[in-house]
């Protein structure tokens, strides 16, 4: 008799599973936690400086000249509320990556987990884009009345970012599907 656990069919799937995915999981594991780390030091940085401020919206045809601390606490407000949903869309991408390395591929956990990447990201960028006005009102708010100014404006990436968002969504409907036909389909078996 030997001390060594005897290793299943599973076990070997599984480990051939991990050396063929198991470094992009970990690498986009890691880059979720980058990308939001990074996210909010851009938005503290852009908001604690009133010259970046005025210089990014003057190039919007903005005027915020002379605005206050307050006002740029409350776009930075915003802009928090924005970052919070894109944590949950990097949670959400972290539990999904986590279900591979754990070798749920196609079950209806891991196209949960997408969905809600693909949910939690289409609602942080239909937010972003819905701020924009509130933003600039909220930094236009010091002019005379007349002069304050909602700025509506989309940029190109926009529609490219939803875009892809939207098939991420529709992917995981259709991986949801194809798990639930797999049960029905070992339970037939």
């Amino acid at each position: 008799m030997t001390d060594f656990p005897a290793l299943s069919f599973d076990d070997l799937r599984l480990d051939s599973l991990r050396r063929r995915i198991g470094w992009l999981c970990q690498t986009l594991r890691f880059a979720l936690v980058a990308y939001g780390l990074w996210i909010l030091v851009t938005i503290v940085m852009f908001w604690s400086d009133e010259s970046a401020v005025v210089s990014r919206f003057a190039s919007l045809k903005v005027d915020v000249e002379g605005l206050s601390a307050d006002q740029r606490l409350a776009a930075f407000g915003v802009s928090f509320v924005i970052w919070a949903l894109l944590v949950v869309a990097c949670y959400a991408g972290w539990r999904l990556f986590s279900a591979y390395l754990e070798g749920r591929i196609f079950t209806p956990d891991a196209a949960g987990w997408l969905r809600c990447l693909a949910l939690a990201g289409l609602i942080a960028a239909l937010v972003d884009i819905a701020a924009r006005p509130l933003t600039s009102l909220i930094l236009t708010a010091h002019k005379p009345a007349g002069a304050h100014m909602a700025s509506i404006y989309l940029r190109p990436e926009d529609l490219s970012t939803l875009m892809l968002l939207a098939t991420l969504l529709a992917l995981a409907h259709i991986q949801k599907t194809a798990a639930d036909i797999a049960d029905e389909n070992a339970q037939i078996v």
